[in-house]
């Protein structure tokens, strides 16, 4: 399926009759036609730019890439097809040139069009438990999710931002296997990873969710390297 169509679908299956409360607080981040200043980046690197309830002015984006707009509370984008209405982890997708606005909480995951050689892990596993919600030939973007107690066995990552959606406790089981151990993920909040091969186990009371875009390798993920 060419990229374009499966955006399209994507997206249409997304956003299809979801209810939305506006919010007086709520102001539309659209630069479209201004010297508006560039929001200040939640991450900044060679490889992404992220901002948190900010879109940038066109001038901030001439090395800039696709956008992914990653909802968080109450979240409305209007665009060229017109208004979408988001849930909690929901997503938008443009490609660079197209212009857009957004109301409410949200993250705007920008790729760096310029960016370096990517990075690989010393080996390529697929990740097990994920759902991909949006494929295109350079990256992609999965819902993470894992429940109490359960375990991702070892797999690969490529260079990534999580955005970090409930607080669960998450460690490797291959290095520790005790609560109070391991990493504890903040909600509404974006992390840059490198690559990596480990193992997750979700040592939380409720659900893994995060939302991860992540680039793709040239033989990723339907090849493993030796």
């Amino acid at each position: 399926m060419k990229p374009c169509l499966l955006r399209s679908v994507a997206i249409a299956l997304i956003f299809a009759g979801a209810p939305f409360l506006k919010t007086a607080a709520s102001s539309p981040t659209d630069h479209v036609g201004t010297n508006a200043p560039t929001p200040t980046p939640d991450i900044e690197n060679d490889y992404f730019r992220v901002l948190k309830n900010s879109t940038a002015p066109p001038e901030a984006n001439a090395n800039i890439g696709a956008r992914v707009i990653v909802a968080l509370r109450n979240t409305v984008v209007n665009s060229a097809t017109g208004e979408r209405h988001l849930e909690r982890g929901q997503i938008a997708v443009f490609n660079p040139g197209e212009t857009f606005s957004v109301t409410g909480e949200y993250f705007e995951v920008a790729f760096k069009a310029d960016h370096p050689p990517l990075r690989e892990p010393t080996e390529w596993i697929e990740p097990a438990k994920n759902t991909v919600v949006f494929d295109a030939p350079e990256f992609r973007v999965f819902e993470e999710r894992l429940e109490p107690g359960d375990t991702r066995e070892v797999h690969s990552h490529a260079q990534r931002v999580v955005i970090r959606l409930n607080d669960v406790q998450l460690i490797d089981p291959r290095f520790h296997d005790k609560a109070g151990k391991g990493g504890v993920q903040v909600p509404d909040t974006a992390k840059y990873a490198d690559p990596i091969v480990h193992a997750v186990k979700n040592m939380g009371a409720i659900p893994l969710f995060n939302i991860v875009v992540e680039y793709k390798l040239p033989k990723h993920p339907s090849e493993t390297k030796p």
